[in-house]
């Protein structure tokens, strides 16, 4: 094969030309360049928010969750968690569900929450706080517009100190002119997180290159005012407060450039507050109720979606997915449920304050998972000059007791107090239960108390107390101790079965047999009173329950309702029938007058006096029992003879020792055993533990009626008992004459809305301290102002009796 070579001869000209070209600069630029530059564009095109995220606002999870609505970003397709707390899980239920689209608004409401794992967190709020400094570095077109509606939001409370002692005030809020004018700086607001001050209008339109504009702000408090007067006349303020003042006046008159955008935006606010405000009514009436669960939540949802057109569109766009954030999710109902706790605490403690003085009541009381639970409340007498004098218990909330002794409930109280808000120098009274805890002398919650505000009266609660009064009488003796045992067990036989509860109806028509209570014992006379009317009845019934006992072959029921036979048939149990039901009604009767929202103090004094003294009871009571058991004895044929009890022979050491004969007949003997017994530790333990009573009636007692503090005066006491007074509130001494006419059946109407509560202001005080302390759970104002029957003297002018009382009384509001 042959090859021919050919050589190329260039010549010098063609090589200058050819470097020439080589050395040549391109004018436009390469590929990759234009590649570069592409992505660049591309994700500043993508960092620019998207039209739809003006259509909802997101929900933040802390403080203004009721009223800011849902919204934020659009969220894409898939599993959706709700941005206020993971309400997405009704949604995502409905978007997987395979069903028609007629039952997918169902399937999205009713469906369980459980769905969702617990791992699962809901999305951050982006919802922007009032404090600049948590503001973030690159505002968008919604976060600056949300802040120029808001406005600049100037802190007023405390501000720290640094280093050198220097602080911010809010005198720096203002500007002094050289003319002696003040001219407010609208413009600074300061950060409690980063202790600074800070330009809001450089914050939202500045680039952030000075330390006012900057995210960490200007924090030298030693040079402040220099530095404010420099930043205030830069060209960059003035030009950040004319974007900003622009800015305000386009979204208040509705001119901006996105003003359809802003228009959709204020829509779906409106719409979510709308849903907020059906979803809060649904949790208080849940609450109220006591229902609780998410079922009944959403069935409510689902019931108020039939009539209510904001709340069906809800459940339709929820249906159709153009929504993400449901609000139907348990966390979002818990969420509701703690802010609206909050707010009522926060209501409750504001009144509280402007009441001044408070009584405490507390009781503890295990729950279902045997954790011991100490309840709260305070009470307070709201005085207002409208309305008149109006008292209110305030439930302040279940504290879990660890320590149950008097110091552990103390601190627990005392650290929920703090927690409050609350001065403790402003309590006036306790009321416990009779627990030992509670009550102690020395280690009890009332004494630890009273040595840290010796103003606390401690006042029993009264009902309490009389329960344990029977519960110390019925404990007395054996005899009444096994009298009660065979009223349970007459309770237990009937109530074993159907078919003897149907005996017992048939023979028994007005009063069935109950069951004895272990913590109201006055209510044992309900158990008493079926037997004291219908003894021949009852037994009756035990006869025909032996009988089909018999014929059932039943050998324990047959000889429980024998035994119970034999025993009611005796006279000794007929006796004791009577005497416990006459001792029981009257207790009663006085339980239930303590628990009387009516009731005054002053009658609630009298009638446990009136108890506590059964002297003529003592005498003739025994007598008067043996009278009416007589009547029912006869009737059912049965010997009244008493119980014959063996007497106890010791053993003499010596022949010349006496031999030991008791000369007390059968009856005697049941009587001083058991009817002496009974009585005697009645008004014994009556006195004990109403002994506190008379403390607070030593101290506040000329008060409550006109004829305790006529009395009062015309002894010369008056003086005495309002210095006693004056040193239990602690306060100074005045004197000042006033003299008024009146004729008003009540003082209440007459000091409040006719504006003269100015001239009783000590009456009034001291009047407001003793309605805070109630004999019972359930006392109110009742007639305390009974005090007003002073001031009615015929229509004439009361020198003689009222003007002493408010020259007397000690000023007790300093």
């Amino acid at each position: 094969m042959e090859y021919s070579i050919h050589a190329v001869v260039v010549t010098r000209e063609q090589r200058c030309e050819l470097s020439n070209i080589s050395n040549m600069k391109r004018h436009y630029p390469s590929g990759a360049t234009k590649r570069k530059k592409k992505e660049e564009a591309k994700l500043k095109t993508d960092a620019l928010p998207k039209l739809t995220s003006f259509f909802s606002v997101t929900t933040p999870p802390d403080t203004n969750v009721l009223v800011e609505g849902a919204g934020g970003e659009e969220v894409p397709p898939g599993p959706a968690v709700d941005a206020a707390g993971g309400g997405g899980e009704e949604l995502k239920a409905s978007c997987t569900d395979e069903k028609d689209d007629e039952n997918a608004v169902e399937d999205a409401v009713s469906r369980p929450t459980a769905a969702v794992s617990d791992s699962e967190q809901p999305e951050e709020s982006d919802a922007l706080s009032d404090d600049p400094g948590l503001w973030p570095t690159v505002f968008n077109d919604r976060e600056r517009c949300e802040l120029v509606k808001r406005g600049p939001v100037q802190q007023q409370s405390e501000f720290p100190k640094n280093a050198m002692g220097r602080r911010f005030t809010t005198a720096n809020y203002y500007m002094q002119m050289k003319n002696g004018e003040r001219i407010s700086r609208t413009w600074l607001v300061y950060s409690k997180v980063e202790d600074a001050a800070m330009c809001f209008c450089c914050h939202l339109f500045g680039k952030g290159d000075t330390q006012l504009s900057s995210t960490s702000g200007f924090n030298q408090w030693k040079n402040l005012q220099a530095h404010l007067k420099y930043h205030e006349r830069s060209a960059e303020h003035v030009k950040n407060m004319d974007a900003w003042h622009t800015l305000n006046a386009r979204l208040q008159s509705g001119t901006a450039i996105d003003q359809g955008a802003q228009n959709l935006i204020n829509a779906e606010v409106i719409r979510c507050k709308e849903v907020m405000k059906r979803l809060l009514d649904i949790v208080c009436h849940l609450a109220q109720h006591n229902l609780h669960g998410n079922g009944n939540f959403l069935g409510q949802v689902q019931l108020m979606a039939k009539f209510d057109p904001v709340m069906k569109e809800h459940l339709w766009k929820i249906k159709e997915k153009q929504i993400a954030d449901t609000y139907l999710s348990k966390r979002i109902q818990n969420e509701l449920i703690c802010l609206v706790a909050q707010c009522t605490t926060d209501a409750i403690v504001e009144r509280v304050r402007r009441a001044k003085y408070y009584a405490v009541i507390m009781d503890c009381t295990p729950d279902v998972s045997h954790n011991e639970q100490l309840s709260v409340l305070l009470r307070i007498v709201n005085c207002e000059l409208t309305k008149g004098v109006s008292i209110h218990e305030h439930f302040m909330g279940f504290l879990l007791a660890d320590d149950t002794t008097g110091q552990g409930l103390l601190q627990l109280f005392l650290g929920h107090l703090e927690k409050l808000g609350l001065d403790l120098s402003n309590c006036r009274g306790q009321s416990y239960d009779n627990g030992s805890n509670m009550q102690g002398k020395t280690q009890g919650v009332q004494a630890r108390m009273l040595q840290l505000n010796p103003k606390a009266l401690c006042v029993q609660c009264g009902s309490h107390t009389l329960n344990l009064v029977v519960g110390d009488a019925a404990k007395s003796s054996t005899i009444s101790l096994g009298y009660f045992g065979t009223l349970q067990r007459l309770y237990n036989l009937f109530s074993g079965s159907v078919q003897r509860w149907t005996i017992l109806q048939e023979h028994v028509k007005d009063f069935s047999v109950k069951a004895l209570s272990t913590t109201r014992w006055e209510c044992r006379v309900d158990a008493v009173k079926a037997v004291r009317y219908q003894l021949p009845e009852i037994v009756d019934a035990l006869t025909a329950v032996h009988k089909h006992a018999t014929l059932k072959k039943d050998p324990e029921c047959a000889s429980t309702a024998d035994s119970l036979k034999d025993n009611m048939m005796k006279w000794s149990f007929m006796v004791s029938t009577f005497v416990w039901y006459n001792v029981l009604y009257h207790i009663n009767r006085v339980s239930k007058i303590l628990q009387s929202p009516s009731v005054s103090i002053e009658t609630v004094r009298r009638e446990v006096m009136a108890v506590a003294d059964l002297e003529e009871y003592r005498e003739c009571g025994f007598n008067s029992a043996k009278v009416d058991a007589r009547e029912v004895a006869e009737k059912m044929e049965v010997e009244m003879s008493w119980p014959v009890v063996r007497q106890r022979k010791r053993k003499r050491q010596f022949d010349y020792e006496g031999r030991d004969e008791d000369m007390s007949t059968p009856e005697e003997l049941f009587k001083r055993e058991f009817f002496l017994h009974l009585v005697d530790t009645a008004r014994t333990t009556l006195r004990e533990r109403f002994s506190n009573m008379e403390v607070f009636f030593d101290l506040y007692g000329f008060l409550y009626s006109s004829k305790s503090l006529r009395g009062t005066i015309q002894t010369g006491k008056l003086d005495g008992c309002c210095r006693k007074l004056e040193e239990n509130a602690g306060s100074k001494w005045a004197k000042y004459p006033v003299i008024i006419k009146v004729g008003h059946p009540s003082i209440t109407p007459y000091l409040y809305p006719s504006g003269r509560l100015r001239v009783f202001l000590n009456t009034i005080c001291s009047l407001t301290i003793v309605i805070c302390l109630g004999f019972s759970r359930v006392f109110r104002q009742g007639r305390l102002t009974n005090i007003a029957d002073v001031l009615q003297e015929n229509s004439r002018t009361t020198c003689d009796v009222l003007r002493y009382t408010p020259v007397l009384f000690p000023i007790i509001a300093d």
